[in-house]
């Protein structure tokens, strides 16, 4: 598979996470305002009833949009896995930070982001981060996004 294809893959998986995300939003505006409109016709509109009801819905839709986002991140790691498979501390040991090919794609992110995040001066964080090649390989597409995020940081 090409990086090309690769990257149309993973834009694909992307697409169809936020498809799923937006259905479920949907769904969860829907059943809130099916639970208000019951709650009216009950007359309970002002109960703790409704709150826990509502409470409810908001914790079922939070947790499904969670399942939605491990999901990606699995599908993403697996893509990535068959494009440079690389197991587990091989390449890493220079690096600063825990390195573990068999974390989630988005656990890395939050590792290495948090390693550099640390840094007081952002400009060498981001010069760091530049030069940081075990980085690059390690998060793979997600290594642009951490360059994004320390290049408006650093502004």
């Amino acid at each position: 598979m090409t990086s090309e294809e690769l990257q149309e893959a993973i834009d694909r998986l992307i697409g169809e996470a936020n498809v799923q995300t937006e259905e479920a939003k949907a769904a969860y505006e829907r059943d809130v305002l099916q639970a208000k409109h019951a709650a009216l016709s009950r007359r309970i509109f002002r109960s703790c009833i409704l709150e826990e009801e509502l409470a409810q819905l908001r914790e079922a839709y939070e947790a499904l949009v969670l399942r939605i986002q491990k999901d990606l991140d699995e599908s993403i790691a697996a893509l990535q896995t068959e494009e440079d498979p690389v197991e587990g501390g091989s390449g890493g040991e220079d690096a600063p930070y825990e390195v573990d090919y068999t974390l989630p794609m988005r656990e890395r992110y939050i590792i290495v982001k948090n390693y550099y995040l640390g840094y007081e001066d952002m400009e060498q964080a981001l010069a760091d981060l530049q030069q940081d090649e075990v980085a690059e390989a390690y998060l793979g597409t997600y290594y642009a996004y951490l360059v994004q995020l320390l290049s408006m940081i650093r502004v």
